[in-house]
């Protein structure tokens, strides 16, 4: 389990310490240039390249956003209104506005690959890494996560996107993968308390 292991590493986790508090600070509106600028490293060569592939990406988006913005719109309100309903409308609202987010990633999967087609294999797992890290980090947003803490969790994320790499992305072996770093988080990274602000909400009466 060289995930787990890696969790307990200390000395191994300060490799990774750079960029941790970049990434916790940054926002949901951070340009996707400068965090592939930031995380991969960019040359110069690549930098003019990049930024003309996001240009494209960025409008894909926009069209998209603009064709679909009254079903959106429509699919938030209903997310809205389904809170003070039954779990059965709740999980209705929900399931159409994470197909419509669905469609949307599907709108720029063709400009994102062109993106990321530009990136050497050491950048490309870099990224794979970073993102792999945000999407774990988001996990644990109400944990309160120390910076300490941040740089094990990179660290570990590292090592994971390495060996999901290795095992195919949609395989049994990425999933055992993901599911052990998220065990190797909450038991050896995590404090009795901020397992405890991450844990599910029990529904009444059950």
């Amino acid at each position: 389990m060289r995930i787990v292991n890696r969790l307990v590493l200390l000395g191994m986790a300060a490799v990774f310490s750079g960029g941790v508090a970049a990434a916790r600070e940054a926002k949901v509106e951070e340009p996707l240039y400068d965090q592939l600028l930031r995380e991969c490293k960019l040359t110069e060569e690549q930098q003019a390249a990049v930024k003309e592939k996001i240009a494209a990406l960025d409008e894909a988006l926009a069209a998209w956003d603009k064709e679909n913005a009254e079903k959106l719109e429509a699919a938030k309100a209903a997310v809205k209104e389904a809170r003070s309903r039954d779990d059965e409308a709740k999980k209705k609202a929900g399931e159409d506005l994470k197909a419509l987010a669905a469609a949307r990633e599907a709108a720029g999967s063709g400009p994102r690959k062109a993106v990321l087609a530009l990136l050497t294999d050491e950048q490309k797992a870099a990224w794979g890494a970073y993102e792999l890290f945000q999407e774990t980090v988001s996990r644990y947003r109400k944990a309160a996560l120390t910076e300490e803490q941040l740089t094990k969790i990179r660290a570990a994320c590292a090592v994971a996107f390495a060996e999901i790499a290795e095992a195919g992305e949609d395989s049994k072996g990425a999933r055992e993968i993901r599911n052990r770093l998220r065990w190797g988080i909450d038991v050896l990274v995590l404090t009795p308390e901020q397992r405890e602000s991450v844990r599910p909400v029990k529904a009444k009466g059950k």
